[in-house]
């Protein structure tokens, strides 16, 4: 007869003498052979050379969402309850009775709501374990760490059983200074040979192996312990905060049941999410701007082959909000290329799957925004890059044009040639340049490519993988050849380019896209984007900023989009990826915040609306790594402790893309230097922190879209969901901030 035990317990903090601390873990517990210690989530390949611990290199996951769409209920009765339980790192046994019932099933699912501090940087919510000596590595135990991290463990001394299984950026963290409630649980599935983790909803891990173990088949277990893991008597991997509520299955959950048994809204909205109207599973590269009629614009790198930068499948998707980001618009895609299909496939994480990339397709990438204040209009610029190329394989001596008869012409190459004989003349004629006379064909204004006056057609490709092998096939759907596409007749150069498409209508429709001139002669690629923020000045000039090695080059229209011209400015830095953001301190006088390889934010200043500027001076009150971040930054309408101001959002680590903040300043109006009086910390220390973008609502809130994850980290690749909104009180962010 099977005996469901629940207790519930007290809110009583009992102090645990002589407990383990893992923050100040010695001797065995640094050691090697406890995994622990390391980066769980660059581990999990790598346990796979350990005895009877193979893995199969393909991990499957189940696409994720943070909207459940069905009312699926767990009616089945936990073994074991327990809720309520205060913990201060002493840990609280289990009934032993308990461990009966978990013999019963080779399946299991364990489920924890809880709050922590996140003071301890390793904490397990739960250890079932061999506790007796010489069986310390025989224990299952669901973990989580100081950064986001999520992860179970399912070890035995016995046979040298080492998995370990672990997703970073998977937990909520801190919102508005207030340490958030997570719903997690871990599913231990015979049947399927499988482990699975949830998280809030989300499923953050699924992973098949050769060689399943079940929790009952740890040899000799006898202890279950809240709290921690008891190892040989003592309680490792300790937890301090509140057990809300923890149930033990004997069965494995659904996963319908247990996105619904996990679901926890938070404060984050998603306005791009995986498996949305884009059908891409991955976003990055935020940008954000408010209209004059107070619709908010969002736009985002729509990423197909995983979280990959180009070269990659990338399109611009964009959605808009006209109630200050309460609710968004169905995402539409702004910029797209349809040379490869948009599929919403899961990306490898394993060491070898998660580093493969999609070789052939064309994209576009870093997207930015501004409306002409004039005319309404609303510019969204970009790179644009050809099949196959990204920044790091572009040609860098090259800009894509030729020059004839003192005028610039886009140049192309025949599919079977290898010189650039022909070039796109006006009203998208081709011309064969050697004989300077018009072939028969023409491309549109999307670039698609006609013969004589038809369109010519390409079969478009889709991708796979067997196992870790990707595969670019051909899918049998015919789509416009474009000269950005690898089976073009007539291609374009293989370099980067800079483009834009135009709305008129507040972002609901977008126009065919545009190449912009070039900037930096003949001989030289084109610059690469910064994301975010355009700016309109008070002059009506609209300045984009982009960057080339040691050089900030800002594109600059006077006559409302017409023609573009570009300014440059000269950098210390070599080979700096310098994203940039603008702010008019005022009329006429516009400071630039960069990214810089100095570990530190770079600024330069123009006081004659951007056509010179001083040189690179830097702020040092943030610290980044010497690869730096992208950074966003706004000059605020209304003024604060009696003077303007401006709003900025970055990561403040040298350890990572982390510690996220908001950072206010002052303007002094006379001298236009700015007093960096308050600092708000977004999120928790070591959560991820990386590309932001902020922009100030209708209502004088400040609304923020950020990549909650390391997205340098080689570990944090290909991680769904991660890209948050939220919205901050002016208030808020001065009272509630570190005053500097």
């Amino acid at each position: 007869m099977k005996v469901q035990y629940k207790m519930i317990a007290l809110s009583v903090m009992v102090l645990g003498i002589g407990t383990l601390s893992i923050s100040n873990v010695k001797g065995d517990e640094m050691n090697k052979a406890d995994i622990h210690t390391e980066n769980v989530s660059s581990m999990v390949a790598d346990q796979s050379n350990k005895i009877n611990s193979t893995f199969i290199n393909k991990v499957e996951e189940t696409p994720v969402t943070n909207t459940i769409e069905n009312n699926t209920t767990v009616t089945e009765n936990p073994v074991y309850e327990s809720q309520n339980v205060t913990l201060d790192n002493q840990g609280q046994e289990a009934p032993k009775e308990i461990l009966n019932d978990i013999k019963e099933n080779p399946n299991s699912t364990i489920y924890v709501d809880y709050n922590t501090d996140n003071s301890n940087s390793l904490q397990a919510l739960i250890g079932v374990s061999n506790s007796d000596s010489g069986y310390r590595n025989s224990y299952t135990s669901i973990f989580i760490r100081d950064n986001g991290e999520l992860g179970a463990e399912v070890r035995d001394t016995k046979d040298n059983t080492n998995y370990l299984f672990a997703t970073p950026a998977s937990l909520y963290g801190s919102s508005k200074g207030k340490d958030l409630s997570n719903k997690v649980a871990f599913v231990a599935n015979a049947d399927e040979k499988s482990y699975k983790l949830f998280a809030n909803g989300t499923m953050v891990f699924n992973q098949k192996v050769d060689k399943f173990k079940s929790i009952r088949d740890i040899l000799g277990i006898n202890n279950i312990r809240l709290g921690g893991v008891n190892r040989e008597g003592t309680n490792a991997y300790s937890f301090k905060g509140q057990i809300n509520d923890i149930k033990f299955y004997n069965k494995a959950l659904s996963d319908e049941e247990l996105l619904n048994l996990t679901h926890n809204p938070s404060s984050d909205t998603l306005i791009f999410k995986a498996g949305d109207s884009t059908k891409s599973n991955y976003f990055r590269i935020p940008a954000m701007y408010t209209l004059k009629d107070g619709r908010i614009i969002a736009s985002a790198d729509a990423r197909y082959g995983g979280t990959h930068d180009a070269r990659s499948k990338i399109n611009i998707a964009t959605a808009y909000s006209d109630d200050n980001g309460k609710t968004w618009s169905t995402p539409t895609l702004a910029l797209k290329f349809d040379d490869y299909a948009e599929q919403t496939i899961d990306w490898p994480r394993d060491n070898v799957g998660k580093n493969v990339q999609i070789q052939g397709s064309a994209s576009f990438i870093d997207s930015a925004i501004v409306q002409d204040e004039k005319t309404g209009k609303i510019y969204l610029l970009a790179d644009f890059m050809p099949a196959g190329i990204g920044n790091n394989n572009s040609i860098k001596n090259d800009s894509g044009y030729k020059e004839i008869n003192g005028k610039y012409y886009l140049k192309l190459h025949l599919n079977s040639e290898s010189a650039y004989n022909y070039s796109i003349r006006e009203n998208g004629v081709i011309y064969n340049d050697t004989t300077n006379t018009p072939t028969e064909y023409t491309v549109d204004k999307d670039y698609n490519v006609l013969q004589n006056g038809k369109y010519l057609y390409v079969e478009q490709y889709s991708v796979k993988f067997n196992g870790t092998n990707l595969i670019e096939y051909h899918n049998g759907n015919k789509v416009k050849m474009n000269i950005f596409y690898k089976d073009s007749l007539l291609k374009i150069t293989p370099t980067n380019f800079v483009g834009y498409t135009e709305s008129s209508d507040n972002g609901q429709t977008w126009s065919s896209p545009r190449l912009l001139p070039i900037f930096m002669g003949l001989y030289h690629n084109g610059t690469y984007l910064s994301p975010g923020q355009g700016l309109y000045t008070d002059n009506g000039r609209i300045i984009f900023s982009s960057y080339a090695n040691r050089a900030m080059v800002f594109i600059m229209s006077d006559d409302d989009g017409q023609t573009w011209k570009g300014v440059q400015a000269t950098l210390p830095f070599a080979n700096a990826t310098a994203e940039a953001q603008m702010v008019e301190l005022s009329p006429g006088v516009i400071r630039t915040y960069m990214r810089t390889t100095a570990g530190k934010i770079g600024y330069i200043t123009s006081k004659d609306n951007g056509n010179t500027w001083d040189n690179v001076k830097y702020l040092d009150i943030v610290h980044n790594t010497s690869y730096g971040t992208q950074l966003s930054v706004i000059k605020y309408s209304q003024e604060i402790d009696g003077h303007e101001a401006i709003i900025m959002s970055t990561p403040n680590s040298t350890s990572g893309r982390r510690n996220g903040q908001i950072w206010v300043g002052l303007v002094d109006k006379v001298t236009n230097e700015v007093n960096w009086k308050y600092r708000y910390s977004v999120d928790k220390l070591n959560y991820g922190y990386s590309y932001s973008a902020l922009t100030e609502t209708a209502d004088h809130k400040i609304a923020l879209l950020y990549e909650k994850y390391d997205s340098w980290s080689r570990n944090e690749l290909h991680l769904k969901n991660v890209l948050k909104f939220d919205t901050f009180e002016i208030k808020d962010l001065v009272n509630d901030s570190t005053r500097i």
